[in-house]
């Protein structure tokens, strides 16, 4: 009763912690954060952040890295926009090309760490100079641009306010007949009748916060719709299929993952290809959104998807992590973000603060790591 009462103060107050950031946000910026177009604009914001940051958490769960996650974006991205800008290749071939060529880029790192063992840290290292000098060859490191109106409405076409809020009520639907048939199913094993009011309290209360949101500016983003598809298909693949569950046990300790007959190589390599994936996918959004491929595209983003993943609860000793935690991660990150360009903060006094906040969020990791150690053996002794 005592840690079901403990767990509960913890979730309030991380609710409630939330909500005095955004307070002091919102002062911060004369109260322009809290208005519903810009929200919507930190959420488009952050969607490409968060299709990366979906498949670097299962690196990361792996005990793996990327660090050519941003040049891999880039060069998706400058592909693409060369096909169609350059090469008059229709939308609907370069897209499907851009796909299968960012599957491929993960594939290479994929086989030098999974299959030949080579460290992921020099691999995707050498993976970020060559993915990027690649497009700085193609392009000359100028903008490939401007693209069709069609292909930059993946991005910046919006889903009418009453269809997105009508959407919404729908999930949330789904989501306590879900719950319902769950607890019915597993009573006690589910976490009884007050993680149910927990779980649908919580889902209501962001659900309403999302219909304020698209009531109040022009509706739903493409771009968030991408990535909420992303995010959830990652949920899934983590939490309902075996290669998840692989997952997890290959962070937790590798070796036992391998006398337990698990294909470690084969996993790996298939998380990288996962990996390349988002780079196809967040190389023609992020194009789409900028309406064109900067040279500057994807800069340091894998660097931000590790904080957000960090922030999020990802442990970068594996084994731990969850897609919604990610989520959340990117959520903050990406309005830390937004505080400061609205602040008027130097772009140069920006990385700095991110890198304390990525430095922040690691020693938080490995203290709780060290603290629940040390919890378990103490159990143990006793």
């Amino acid at each position: 009763m005592e840690a079901k009462n403990k767990a509960i103060l913890k979730k309030v107050g991380i609710i409630a912690a939330l909500g005095i950031l955004v307070i002091i946000f919102n002062q911060l910026t004369d109260n322009a954060f809290g208005s519903q177009r810009n929200l919507i604009m930190l959420l488009k914001q952050a969607s490409v952040l968060m299709i990366l940051t979906s498949s670097l958490m299962m690196l990361l769960i792996e005990k793996n890295f990327d660090l050519s996650g941003g040049s891999g974006v880039y060069l998706a991205g400058t592909i693409c926009a060369l096909m169609i800008v350059k090469s008059g290749i229709s939308m609907y071939i370069a897209i499907p090309v851009t796909l299968v060529l960012g599957v491929f880029m993960g594939s290479i790192n994929g086989f030098f760490i999974g299959y030949l063992g080579l460290p992921a840290f020099i691999v995707t290292l050498a993976a970020q100079q060559i993915f990027r000098g690649i497009g700085y060859t193609l392009t000359d490191c100028a903008t490939v641009g401007p693209m069709p109106s069609e292909f930059t409405a993946i991005s910046e076409t919006f889903i009418s306010s009453y269809v997105s809020v009508a959407i919404i009520l729908v999930i949330l639907a789904a989501f306590i007949v879900s719950h319902l048939k769950k607890y019915r199913a597993m009573g006690a094993w589910y976490g009884g009748r007050t993680k149910l009011i927990e779980n649908i309290a919580l889902a209501s209360a962001v659900a309403a916060v999302l219909s304020w949101m698209f009531m109040g500016y022009r509706g739903c983003p493409m771009a968030v719709v991408i990535a909420t598809v992303v995010a959830f298909a990652a949920h899934l693949i983590t939490t309902k299929t075996v290669y998840g569950r692989h997952v997890y046990l290959i962070g937790g300790n590798v070796e036992a993952a391998r006398l337990a007959g698990i294909n470690t190589s084969k996993r790996i390599f298939q998380s990288y290809l996962f990996e390349g994936l988002m780079y196809g996918i967040g190389g023609i959004v992020l194009t789409a959104r900028l309406g064109g491929a900067a040279s500057t595209g994807g800069n340091l983003l894998e660097l931000d998807a590790v904080a957000a993943a960090c922030i999020g609860g990802v442990s970068m000793n594996g084994g731990v992590g969850t897609v919604l935690g990610a989520a959340c991660g990117v959520i903050i990150l990406t309005a830390i973000d937004n505080v400061m360009s609205l602040m008027n903060i130097s772009s140069y006094l920006q990385m700095v603060i991110k890198g304390i906040i990525l430095l922040l969020a690691i020693c938080i990791d490995l203290y709780t790591n060290k603290a629940k150690f040390r919890f378990k053996l103490n159990k143990k002794e006793k």
